[in-house]
């Protein structure tokens, strides 16, 4: 088969188990779909889809887009052959990409619409993807000579369909339940896996040839060009947009082969950050001028002020990165008077010709159209907005309106500390920090700011702020509540947010975000919203602003001192329901509720539109929930993160003001992370199995439970099927529950195998029940009790007595509407006694089940 020559020419079938492909015929179905996860030399994922009898392929070196709007990098490779679609298992190490390879996801795929030759509209239905998508060739500097490289990009789905725990860091083959290590111990199964070699980089760019260049020397100090804050999106004239990175701006002076990293302030930082000199150290050029900021980035890929703060004083720098986005400078050519984009196309070609395009330095680029909508998508990612620059402007050394930042937090600001008080309790360090800024008579007090602080931080500014201490107050005028306070010399510049500004002006709720190293304090000016909007005139007519902090805007109300926007807003059409009625039905239920819910970490369905409108799984806070709402580090692989819990009504009003319509928690509460206190077994019926099967095979699963002298309690989903849940004494780690959760289900479906599966796979799951165990790994979750559902007719997840479970229960019986009268008739909580029946997971209970 033609099509094949190249996937043959690159293996040798003597060394290899993998298929030497035959011929197949094009006149098939043509759907099916694999992704397979590969850890070559490096690690990364195969997408194929069956087109014309062989295996269309791509390398997608992040894994796929799993949110809406994200992009990621697709090279295409040879075909493969459709047998490939069953392997799994180790490719040898001096074979043509040696590596371990999993079946990570199969099922089918069909095109959307009319194909063209550079974009391919899919839509994907296998076991763990599922929804829309778009493969599209990338063209210009981003194209490669062989025209390989593509953009695999998330579309929008009418509903969710994928799970709400679904990562790229999932390591489990859908076909043998195997993880990547487990994988590799298996050498039995050993075959290759190929892709197309890249092909040599360009060299750098010739100054010389752009418009607007002049020969001038590289100047040994140099002020980086500022944006001006803007609260609306520029639409007249011709604009570039770049995300806002939250990270410390540096400059980079290459000369000789010798480089320094300098702030905006003209620090030299470049011992902070070894790692990103000794890298720059190899572009091909003798002198250069880069402009960019240094950033520290989470899995999602979004960055994080906090994470890079960690580093510095941890020393631990070599994961950061240098996203580079101008050059006003280079090989002995002032840029400054170049226009933008043509910076930016030098730019790329230099570090395309430096092999720069991943890794520790890289390219930031920029969309050319549909700023509003970019805008929009950025802050539901959770990043911190965008940067407008005029195509067509030239670099200035100066803050300037051809460049101007959107924010998607506004109420996020520089302040000088001058003052802290003392800790209170278990804490150390110091308990709140003094805010200012400067005026005309000097530094004005703005207030306090006392949570958002790690343990280590805490300790770390601690011992600063006491090196900084002074006698006297540096504040000018009064400072309330002052006979406690320790005054400090006003050297530390620090970041915080906060939801709005009291009547007098200060932040209401701060949160602290970071230190601001690379400020110099007497710049920290004190700022209000007519001087914001004046700045802004000359970029955008825009319509007077109402000053924050005067009481609920027009159409807002508040409940439990929250405010809600839009109360009116329907968020269950077949019911007319809206977010002001979810509001009140949780502040009606919170007895009911927050038992089961409180100081556990979250995972929400927002749908800020409402149910119909586009809904998206959150793990991490982002700028649309409320500050108000409680944060808590959980620390993982790559350092912590941030999750959401609720401890009051009113957080959980917070949670509906940001569209939240699904609260999905932990199985461990914030106070013991590492070991859970629930076990759930979620049944979930394939299509077409009888709702009596499913009572039935809740009831055998329960006696099976009890025989190991554990008690489950039930609970309806709100969807299709019954979870039971388990309690436990928080004492296993996630790693033994996980695996005891997984030797009863798979006990429990060997017993009855036509009618019951264990596996996730969705050819084993066909006419089955799925004893779903999953969700009791670290990460994973379920909905929580009397939380409601993203459904018709908003249904609930609700505790029930195992008396109540006959034919006339559904899964969906109960919502928002009938809930509260079913609590008002009850006598008795039907989970009376759930903390009392927890018991250990100890070592005889999970030999019991063969888990060692």
């Amino acid at each position: 088969m033609q099509r094949l020559e190249e996937y043959r020419r690159k293996r040798d079938f003597t060394r290899t188990r993998e298929p030497a492909g035959e011929a197949h015929s094009a006149s098939g179905s043509g759907g099916l779909y694999v992704m397979h996860k590969h850890a070559a030399s490096h690690d990364h994922f195969d997408l194929r889809l069956e087109q014309d009898g062989v295996l269309k392929s791509w390398a997608l070196p992040k894994g796929p887009s799993l949110e809406p709007g994200e992009k990621r990098l697709a090279v295409e490779v040879e075909d493969h052959p459709l047998d490939y679609a069953d392997f799994e298992g180790v490719i040898p190490k001096k074979a043509y990409g040696g590596g371990t390879v999993m079946l990570w996801d199969r099922g089918t795929w069909r095109v959307k619409g009319r194909p063209k030759k550079d974009r391919i509209d899919i839509e994907l239905d296998g076991e763990r993807l599922k929804g829309s998508w778009v493969l599209t060739r990338m063209t210009g500097k981003n194209q490669d000579r062989q025209g390989r490289n593509w953009l695999m990009i998330k579309r929008h789905d009418d509903k969710p369909r994928m799970d709400a725990s679904l990562s790229v860091d999932e390591d489990s083959s859908i076909a043998s339940g195997r993880s990547m290590a487990q994988i590799a111990e298996d050498r039995d199964t050993t075959w290759t896996s190929g892709h197309a070699e890249t092909s040599a980089s360009p060299g750098p760019p010739d100054p010389s040839e752009l418009d607007g260049a002049r020969r001038a020397k590289l100047p040994r100090g140099i002020k980086p060009q500022l944006a001006t804050a803007a609260r609306e999106v520029p639409s007249r004239g011709d604009w570039i947009y770049e995300i806002k990175l939250d990270g410390y701006r540096l400059l980079a002076r290459v000369e000789r082969g010798e480089v320094r990293l300098i702030t905006r302030n003209g620090q030299d930082w470049s011992d902070r950050f070894p790692e990103l000199a000794e890298a720059l150290e190899t572009l091909p050029v003798y002198s250069a001028l880069l402009d960019g900021e240094v950033v520290a980035m989470d899995r999602e890929g979004i960055t994080r002020f906090g994470q890079l703060q960690e580093a510095l004083s941890s020393g631990r720098t070599a994961h950061l990165i240098y996203q580079v986005f101008d050059l006003p400078y280079l090989e002995g050519y002032d840029l400054a008077g170049v226009a933008l984009l043509e910076r930016k196309r030098a730019l790329e070609a230099l570090l395309g010709a430096a092999g720069m395009k991943g890794g520790t330095i890289r390219y930031s680029d920029h969309l050319e159209t549909k700023g509003a909508a970019f805008f929009e998508r950025a802050c539901q990612m959770g990043l911190e907005g965008i940067v407008c620059k005029r195509a067509d402007s030239h670099y200035q050394q100066q803050r300037s309106r051809d460049w101007v930042k959107v924010k998607c937090v506004s109420q996020r600001e520089e302040f000088v500390v001058g003052g802290y008080t003392d800790p209170g309790g278990a804490r150390s360090g110091f308990g709140a920090l003094l805010m200012g800024a400067y005026g005309d008579e000097g530094l004005v007090y703005a207030g306090r700011v006392g949570t958002g602080f790690s343990q280590r931080l805490l300790e770390r500014l601690g011992e600063t702020l006491q090196a900084l201490e002074i006698d006297r107050s540096p504040f000018h005028g009064a400072v309330p509540d002052s006979r406690s306070v320790h005054w400090v010399r006003p050297e530390l510049v620090i970041e915080a947010e906060f939801t709005e500004r009291t009547r007098d002006g200060r932040p209401r709720h701060p949160v602290f975000h970071g230190l601001r190293e690379d400020r110099d304090p007497r710049e920290i000016r004190m700022t209000n919203a007519r001087e914001l909007a004046a700045g802004n005139g000359e970029v955008e007519d825009r319509k007077p602003r109402r000053k924050a902090g005067i009481g609920p805007r027009k159409g807002e109300t508040s409940l439990l001192g929250v405010r809600l926007t839009h109360p009116d807003r329907v968020l269950f059409p077949d019911q007319g329901l809206t977010k002001l009625d979810l509001a009140r039905f949780y502040e009606q239920i919170q007895d009911w509720v927050l038992p089961h819910l409180a100081r556990r970490p979250l995972a929400l369905l927002r749908c800020p539109e409402g149910r119909d409108g586009e809904c998206f799984f959150q793990k991490h806070p982002r700028a649309a929930i409320p500050q108000r709402v409680p944060r808590v580090d959980v620390p993982g692989k790559e350092g912590s993160k941030e999750y959401l819990y609720v401890e009051s009504a009113a957080d959980l009003v917070g949670l509906v003001q940001a569209g939240a319509l699904e609260i999905h928690p932990w199985g461990s509460r914030i106070d013991h992370l590492e070991q859970p206190d629930i076990l759930v077994f979620d049944l979930d019926p394939h299509e077409g199995i009888a709702w009596r099967e499913v009572l039935r095979v809740a009831r055998t699963l329960r006696e099976r439970i009890e025989s190991l002298g554990l008690t489950p309690f039930l609970r309806t989903t709100g969807g299709k099927g019954l979870h039971l849940v388990v309690p436990l004494e928080p004492d296993a780690d996630w790693d033994r529950a996980k695996a005891f959760a997984r030797a009863v289900a798979e006990q429990h479906a060997r017993e009855d195998p036509k009618r019951l599966t264990a596996n996730m796979s969705k050819a084993r799951r066909e006419g089955r029940i799925f004893i779903d165990y999953l969700r009791n790994g670290r990460g994973s979750t379920a909905v929580a009790s009397y939380t409601v559902r993203a459904r018709k007719n908003a249904p609930v997840a609700v505790p029930i007595r195992w008396d109540e479970l006959n034919p006339a229960l559904r899964a969906d019986r109960y919502n928002v509407g009938n809930l509260p009268r079913r609590l008002a008739a009850l006598r008795r909580d039907p989970w009376a006694g759930f903390r009392e029946a927890a018991r250990p997971l100890d070592a005889g209970l999970l030999e019991s089940v063969g888990v060692q």
